[in-house]
C-alpha cells in the first residue's frame, strides 16, 4: 500500500521533473556509481521532491518562461499546468512539509496537497447535477482514496496520466482499459456499488489558443532554443523547433479515466465540457464503455447479413459434402447433374485450387505477374501501416528526426503511391491480353459478357465484406476508443450507409464531399479500375480494328492521359502528387481532383493495355535483343523508378512546414511520373516474359508466389480496414514508431488478411467464377463482329 502511495506522489514529481527545468536538475546530480547513489538514498521520500519543488517555485516566479516550460505548458492542458507548476508546489511548501504532514505520510496516508480536488473535474464527474447513485459512488472514491483502500487506488491507477515522452509527442495517455473494466466495487464503508466504466476523450485548442501554433516558426524562438542548449541535429531542419513538434503532436491526443458505471456518459460530458471551456480547450471526442460488449441490434443490416451467411453456410456444407462424396465414390455422372451447381461452393475443391502450384512452364502465362502482384500488395500494406500509425505513436514528435536521418528509406514509405500504378499496369495488361486472345479465337467481341464478367468478379467480395463490417466488429473489438466505430462517419456507420458506393464502383465520385465516406476506403481504386475498364473498348478496339492507325490512336490516348492531369494541377495550383509537406486544403484537393480520378490515372493503365496487346500479337521468336540492349533497358527502368520514388524527397520531411513547390515541377512531375512508372513496369514485364529478366524473372516468376497471387484482391480489400481496427479502435496503449515495429505489425496484418482473404475467396470469388462458367459458357447472342 505504501508503495502505491509513493508512486502516486512520484508521478507528480516525474511530471514536474520532465517539464520544469529537467536540464538543471540533471546537472545538479552528483557523480558517482549506482551503489553510491543507493547508499546515499534518503529515508524521507519528500526530501527527494523538495529541491525540485524549490526549482519549480523559483522558475515559476520568473516572468519569462523558458522554452522547455513553454513546451510543457502547451502539452499539458492549462488546468493541469496550473496545478503542477503553480498551485501544487506552493501547496506542498506551505502545508505538506509540516511535521504533521510528515507523520501522516509515515502513517501510510496520502499527502494532503489536495491533488484529487484539483484533478477531480477531469477524471470524475462533477457531483452537482448527477444521479444520486453517481454522486454516492464519486464521493466514495474520494473517501476511499483518503483511507487508502486498495480498490480506489486501482481505479486511480487505471487513469491515463501524463507520462514519459511528453516532449517527444506522447499525447496518448490511455490509462489501462482492462484494469478499469475489471473493477467491481461492492463496498459498505464507504458505501459504493458500481463497476468500472472506461472513458476516453480528446480535446482541442480553441482558435484563440491555437493561433500561436499556427503562426509557424519564429527566428527569435529558435535563438532562444539555442541559448537553452537545444541542439539542431540536422542542419537547416527545424527538428529542434518545439512549436513544430507541438503542431504535429497536439491535435492527436487522448486522455482516459475510469468512472463509476452508475454515472452516465452525458453526466461526465457535461462536467468535462464545463471544465475545458474555462481553460480555452474544447472537447473533441468522448466515448465511454463498460466490460459488456454490444450485442446484435437485429436491425435491417443485421438481419440481411445473418440470412446471407446462413444461406452461404448451407450452400457450402451441401457443396462440400457432395464434392467429398463424389470424389470418394468416383461417381462422375452425379457431378454432371444438378449437383454441379452446388459443387462450385465446395471448400474441398476451391481450397485446393487456391493453393495449387503449377510448376510447368506455359508460354500463355505471364508468370512474373504473380511476384509483382504479391510484392506490390506488401508495399501497399506496409505503407499504410506507417501512415496510419504516425499520429497514434508515443514518439510522433521524433519521427521528423527519423525521416531526416534516413530520408531515402522513409521516402519508399511516404511516396509508396506508385505501388498502386503497378496494379493499374497489370490490370490493363490482363484485360488487353485476354480480350485480344478471345478475338483471335472467335473474331468477336462479346459486349454483355465483357461487362458482366468484370462486375461479378469484383462486386460480390466487396458486398460480403461490407456486410460483415457493418454488423460484427462491435461484437468482438474492444479498445480504448472502440465505441466510436459505430458513430457517424466511422467504420460501422459508413458500412451501413455507404456500402453501395463501394459495391457499384462509384466511391471516387464522393471523395472530397462533405459526406464522402465509404465502407472500404481502398475501393476508390476498384472504382477507378472499373471505370477505366468501362471505356477500355473505346481505347482497345480501334487498335484491333484499324491496325494501320493503331500507333496514332494509342499515342493520342497516352497524350491525353498526360495533358489532363497537367492541366488540373496547373490550373488549381496543386502539389505534384500526394506529399506530406502541404497544407490540408492542398492535400484534400489533390486527392479529390487528381489522385482518385480515372482521367488522371489512365497513363499506367494504357501502358498495360498496349503491352498486353503487343504480347498477344507479336511472335516471341522474332523479338531478339542484344545483351547490351537488355542491360540498357533495365538500367533505364531502375533509374526511372528511382526518380519517381525519390524525386520528391524534399516534399516529405514531416516538419509540418508546407513545402513551397514550383508550379513547373508540379505540372511536369504530376503529369509524367505515372506514365514513366508505367513504362518502367511494362519493360519489366516485357523483359521477364521474353526471356531477358535473368534473376529478376527467376524471383518474380517463382511458383511459390501463385497461391498468394490468387488472394491479393481479397487481401487488398481486407487489409486497410484490419489496420484501421488495429491502430484506431482496438489500440489500448500508445504504439512506438520504429521500422522494426512497423515490420512486425505489417506481418501480423498480412497474416490476418490472408486468412480472411482465403475465407472471402472461398465464399465469393471461387463460387461466382464457377457459376459463371456454368451459366455463361456459351457466347451471348449480342456481339460485335470484328473483321
Amino acid at each position: 500500500m505504501a508503495l502505491t502511495q509513493s508512486l502516486l506522489v512520484l508521478l507528480l514529481f516525474t511530471i514536474v521533473n520532465a517539464a520544469v527545468g529537467p536540464a538543471a536538475v540533471a546537472h545538479r546530480t552528483p557523480s558517482g556509481s549506482l551503489s553510491d547513489t543507493q547508499e546515499s538514498f534518503p529515508n524521507d521520500p519528500l526530501s527527494i521532491i523538495r529541491p525540485v519543488m524549490e526549482v519549480a517555485s523559483q522558475e515559476n516566479s520568473d516572468s519569462s518562461m523558458g522554452v522547455m516550460q513553454e513546451t510543457a505548458h502547451r502539452v499539458l492542458p492549462p488546468p493541469l499546468w496550473n496545478i503542477f507548476f503553480e498551485e501544487l508546489p506552493e501547496l506542498m511548501f506551505e502545508s505538506n512539509y509540516e511535521p504533521e504532514a510528515q507523520a501522516e505520510w509515515e502513517g501510510n496516508a496520502l499527502p494532503n496537497f489536495n491533488w484529487l480536488e484539483k484533478l477531480a473535474p477531469y477524471y470524475l464527474p462533477n457531483t452537482t447535477n448527477v444521479s444520486s447513485e453517481c454522486r454516492r459512488d464519486v464521493h466514495a472514491i474520494s473517501a476511499a482514496i483518503a483511507k487508502g483502500d486498495d480498490w480506489a487506488q486501482r481505479i486511480v491507477d487505471s487513469w491515463g496520466k501524463f507520462s514519459d515522452g511528453l516532449l517527444a509527442g506522447n499525447t496518448m495517455q490511455m490509462g489501462l482499459l482492462d484494469e478499469c473494466l475489471m473493477a467491481s466495487v461492492n463496498s459498505q464503508d464507504p458505501d459504493a456499488h458500481f463497476r468500472g466504466q472506461y472513458c476516453a476523450f480528446s480535446f482541442s485548442m480553441k482558435p484563440k489558443s491555437r493561433r500561436g501554433l499556427e503562426e509557424g516558426y519564429d527566428e527569435e524562438e529558435e535563438e532562444k532554443e539555442e541559448e537553452m542548449g537545444v541542439e539542431v541535429q540536422i542542419p537547416e531542419l527545424h527538428v529542434a523547433n518545439l512549436k513544430g513538434m507541438l503542431k504535429l503532436a497536439l491535435p492527436y491526443n487522448l486522455m482516459a479515466t475510469c468512472i463509476p458505471s452508475t454515472c452516465t456518459e452525458e453526466e461526465y460530458m457535461v462536467s468535462l465540457v464545463d471544465q475545458l471551456n474555462k481553460t480555452g480547450l474544447e472537447l473533441s471526442m468522448l466515448e465511454c464503455q463498460t466490460k459488456d460488449l454490444p450485442t446484435l441490434r437485429y436491425n435491417a443490416a443485421d438481419i440481411i447479413m445473418i440470412i446471407t451467411l446462413i444461406i452461404m453456410g448451407i450452400l457450402v456444407v451441401v457443396g462440400t459434402v457432395a464434392d467429398v462424396w463424389i470424389q470418394t465414390s468416383e461417381d462422375q455422372e452425379a457431378a454432371q447433374g444438378p449437383l454441379r451447381y452446388f459443387l462450385v461452393f465446395s471448400f474441398y475443391t476451391n481450397l485446393s485450387k487456391i493453393f495449387r502450384i503449377n510448376v510447368k512452364e506455359n508460354e500463355e502465362v505471364i508468370s512474373c505477374l504473380h511476384g509483382m502482384r504479391v510484392l506490390s500488395m506488401c508495399w501497399v500494406v506496409i505503407a499504410h501501416s506507417y501512415l496510419l500509425s504516425i499520429m497514434n505513436s508515443a514518439n510522433k514528435g521524433l519521427i521528423t528526426q527519423m525521416v531526416a536521418e534516413h530520408p531515402y528509406f522513409y521516402q519508399i514509405i511516404l511516396n509508396g503511391y506508385p505501388s498502386v500504378d503497378t496494379f493499374f499496369v497489370m490490370s490493363g495488361l490482363l484485360v488487353a491480353y485476354n480480350v485480344t486472345k478471345e478475338y483471335q479465337r472467335t473474331s468477336k467481341f462479346n459486349v454483355p459478357l465483357y461487362y458482366i464478367h468484370r462486375f461479378i468478379r469484383l462486386a460480390p467480395p466487396i458486398m460480403l465484406l461490407c456486410g460483415f463490417l457493418a454488423v460484427f466488429p462491435p461484437l468482438f473489438v474492444q479498445g480504448s476508443v472502440s465505441p466510436i466505430m459505430t458513430t457517424k462517419g466511422n467504420m460501422v456507420d459508413n458500412c451501413i450507409n455507404y456500402w453501395w458506393r463501394d459495391s457499384f464502383f462509384i466511391t471516387n465520385a464522393f471523395i472530397g464531399h462533405k459526406d464522402g465516406q465509404s465502407c472500404l476506403p481502398v475501393c476508390w481504386y476498384t472504382a477507378v479500375d472499373f471505370q477505366l475498364y468501362i471505356v477500355t473498348p473505346l481505347m482497345l478496339l480501334p487498335i484491333v480494328y484499324f491496325r494501320r492507325t493503331r500507333a496514332v490512336v494509342f499515342g493520342s490516348w497516352l497524350l491525353a492521359s498526360v495533358i489532363i492531369p497537367m492541366s488540373i494541377i496547373g490550373g488549381r495550383q496543386l502539389p505534384p502528387t500526394n506529399v506530406m509537406d502541404v497544407t490540408q486544403q492542398d492535400a484534400g484537393n489533390s486527392m479529390e481532383y487528381v489522385y482518385t480520378k480515372p482521367w488522371c490515372r489512365a497513363s499506367p493503365y494504357l501502358m498495360g493495355l498496349g503491352l498486353g496487346y503487343f504480347l498477344r500479337v507479336v511472335d516471341k521468336e522474332k523479338v531478339q535483343l542484344k545483351w547490351w540492349q537488355a542491360v540498357l533497358g533495365w538500367i533505364a527502368a531502375v533509374a526511372t523508378m528511382s526518380a519517381v520514388v525519390f524525386g520528391l524527397k524534399d516534399y516529405n520531411t514531416l516538419t509540418m512546414k508546407p513545402h513551397e513547390y514550383v508550379p513547373a515541377i508540379s505540372i511536369l512531375y504530376g503529369g509524367l511520373h505515372r506514365l514513366a512508372w508505367g513504362v518502367a513496369v511494362a519493360w519489366m514485364v516485357f523483359a521477364c516474359h521474353m526471356g531477358y529478366g535473368g534473376p529478376i524473372n527467376s524471383l518474380l516468376g517463382h511458383p511459390i508466389w501463385q497461391p498468394l497471387s490468387r488472394l491479393t484482391y481479397s487481401i487488398f480489400l481486407i487489409a486497410l480496414n484490419a489496420q484501421t481496427i488495429y491502430y484506431s479502435y482496438y489500440s489500448r496503449l500508445p504504439l512506438y514508431f520504429t521500422p522494426f515495429y512497423k515490420l512486425m505489425e505489417t506481418a501480423g496484418i498480412l497474416l490476418i488478411s490472408t486468412f480472411g482473404g482465403v475465407l472471402l475467396s472461398l465464399l465469393t470469388e471461387s463460387p461466382v467464377l464457377g457459376l459463371e462458367k456454368l451459366l455463361l459458357r456459351k457466347p451471348a447472342t449480342t456481339s460485335v463482329k470484328v473483321p
